[in-house]
């Protein structure tokens, strides 16, 4: 059994949020205030937690209907019921799908208990649940995000180390335990330090109680109960070779490693658990990024790890909830694991009144406006094997931004990379002033162009290292069918590397020098027209409006020199590789055309320039405030983004 879906309902920002979930590990990634950790909190509200102890209530703050007062409903549907798993919930399991459906629905009245605010449900018709206690077989295990991990391990201070031996030991061994206990502390009783300090309070009392009533004083130690022994036991823990100290030594990340791997042993233990939700906030809490990508392959095996035969015990099976911002996590587990939060901008529905109560008016033609989260399961996404594989293994090594921006621009190497904030910052979202301005006028130009600067700042640029662009574009502009995708906005910048007639009659000699026929040319891929291919992609996701597909006329370093004045700096970045080749550099971009003249050259020498190093120059020139006029194309993508 695992969470397939959950539904919310009017809670929080989660108006009508559909969340689809894997077996083993999803991890939900978003902006601030996308919605994840109201999630996690309602996750929390329709699941038990499994040591009994509910940390988490329904509040007024949870219901988020702007005075529609709709009932909130959380509804979760459980797949994958195992043969024994069918015969317990067998009156609950739907007939259709085999699924069990548990919703929990709160009411809103203002003057309701928790008791009477919550009502459970069952089944896709929502019926009053028949059994509600086979609820305590599923349940939950939070940890709060920032979580003090030290704190959680001391066990002068918590009960961890206590509950997880309870889990632990057999009875046999807790009563031997107990035992040799008891008997040593029946020794320690007849300790000089124990006799002697009842001695002398005895002493003291019997002066005071000898003219009334003598009393007599004893000195022993409370009964032995597991709860309390384990409480005097120290985690301790140090870097191999090392002699373990105090878990208040250690670094704040490998106590965070500490307590969760002592969660998820308490979780392969719990004993009446069919199916336990780990939710965790922000597992990258205090951990550098190589150890975050451990801990989420560590997280996924036990929780795959967690299906076992269930004929004789319950399954207690392990499924693992995490919400994140850290690039490094969701880099790691690949995309299928994914689900992206959104948010939509809708119209709120007008206030309803309450116990009678007037409300107060919406100005005319200023209509209440409302942020809803919506869940993109980048499972759905319409990738081919080969596509998903491509984004995975690029996410994988580049621990990129890709899933948490909603501006993006690819790009095909790390030069364009290199030059576009140069550009965007000096060349292109820069004041526009003509020299007849008003200090005022001149002061709001400033202010724009720096606010621009800021906006694009904020997007992220994507180098995919190559010129395929069509997995990441299908990626980005898919959508459910609501409108919303993972961007607001993609800008693809690529070269359309021309066939010129100079090239076909250097390549028709070299083949007719190896002696192929026309057969064999007649084999050889045409060039792809990539603006085209990108744009038809956008069309057939209903997102032409959200793609801008940048396409330089030749190859970007030769494309820099179609504006005259350019020449001079590119020059300049040129002769900081080659300092003795400037003659080379006149007769390579000779002739009317210099951009085509050096797309030639660089055709026929493709180690004329080093790319990236020609790019770092020229970006390091052109904030140092050498003239530099940036070409259309990319002008228009960094405005468009």
């Amino acid at each position: 059994m695992y969470l397939a879906e959950f539904t919310l309902k009017n809670f929080r920002s989660c108006r009508d949020t559909t969340v689809t979930f894997q077996r083993g590990l999803t991890l939900i990634v978003g902006e601030n205030n996308s919605g994840k950790s109201n999630i996690i909190d309602a996750l929390r509200l329709s699941t038990p937690p499994l040591s009994g102890r509910p940390t988490r209530y329904f509040e007024a703050d949870d219901d988020p209907s702007f005075g529609s007062r709709d009932d909130v409903e959380l509804t979760a549907r459980f797949a994958g019921l195992s043969h024994y798993q069918e015969g317990q919930y067998m009156a609950l399991v739907d007939a259709e799908d085999g699924c069990l459906y548990y919703t929990s629905r709160y009411r809103v009245e203002a003057d309701l208990s928790q008791r009477e605010r919550r009502v459970p449900l069952v089944g896709r018709a929502k019926a009053v649940d028949s059994e509600p206690e086979l609820r305590a077989r599923v349940n939950h295990v939070y940890l709060a995000p920032l979580r003090d991990a030290q704190r959680e391990l001391d066990s002068a201070r918590g009960s961890r180390l206590s509950h997880i031996i309870k889990y632990l030991i057999s009875d046999d061994d807790r009563d031997d335990f107990l035992a040799k206990a008891k008997d040593g502390f029946e020794k320690l009783a007849d300790h000089p330090v124990v006799t002697n300090t009842r001695n002398d309070i005895h002493r003291h009392v019997d002066n005071l109680t000898t003219p009334v009533r003598p009393q007599r004083v004893g000195l022993g130690f409370e009964l032995v109960r597991l709860e309390r022994l384990t409480r005097g036991l120290r985690l301790k823990m140090a870097e191999h070779g090392l002699e373990p100290a105090d878990i208040a030594d250690s670094g704040l990340g490998y106590a965070n490693l500490v307590f969760m791997a002592s969660v998820i042993l308490e979780l392969e233990h719990a004993p009446d658990s069919e199916l336990t939700l780990f939710l965790v906030e922000e597992p990258e809490a205090h951990l550098h990024p190589q150890l975050q990508a451990v801990l989420l392959d560590y997280l996924r095996e036990k929780a795959e790890q967690s299906t076992r035969p269930d004929d004789a015990e319950p399954a207690r099976r392990i499924q693992v909830i995490a919400t994140t911002h850290s690039p490094n996590l969701a880099s790691a587990v690949g995309t299928t694991n994914i689900v992206a939060l959104r948010t939509k901008r809708e119209l709120a529905p007008v206030p309803a009144p309450v116990n009678g109560a007037k409300v107060a008016s919406v100005k005319a033609n200023e209509p209440a406006m409302r942020a809803t989260t919506v869940a993109l399961a980048l499972a759905d996404v319409g990738l081919k094997p080969d596509e998903r594989r491509k984004i995975d293994q690029y996410l994988d090594v580049t621990r990129s931004e890709l899933l948490f921006t909603s501006r993006v621009t690819l790009v095909e190497g790390i030069a364009e990379a290199v030059l576009l904030p140069a550009l965007a910052k000096h060349c292109v979202l820069v004041p526009k002033l003509r020299g007849d301005e008003t200090e005022e006028q001149r002061e709001k130009e400033k202010q724009a162009a720096k606010a621009a600067w800021g906006r694009y700042r904020a997007s992220s640029i994507i180098n995919v290292g190559s010129v395929d662009f069509a997995p990441y574009v299908k990626l980005l502009l898919w959508s459910a069918g609501d409108g919303i995708r993972l961007v607001d906005r993609l800008a693809a910048i690529t070269d359309r590397d021309p066939v010129l007639p100079e090239i076909i009659e250097e390549r028709e000699a070299k083949r007719t020098k190896a002696g192929k026929d026309g057969a064999e040319r007649a084999k050889e891929p045409k060039p792809a027209d990539r603006k085209a291919d990108l744009e038809a992609i956008a069309a057939s996701l209903d997102a032409s409006g959200i793609l801008r597909v940048a396409e330089a006329p030749h190859t970007l370093e030769a494309d820099l020199l179609t504006p005259a004045g350019n020449e001079p700096v590119l020059r300049k970045a040129y002769l900081k590789q080659h300092p003795l080749s400037e003659a080379k550099w006149e007769e390579k971009i000779e002739g009317d055309d210099p951009a085509r003249a050096l797309y030639l050259a660089l055709y026929r020498d493709e180690k004329l320039i080093s790319k990236g190093e020609f790019a770092h120059d020229l970006a390091g020139l052109i904030k140092d405030g050498y003239p530099f006029i940036c070409p259309e194309y990319l002008a228009d993508a960094i405005r468009f983004v």
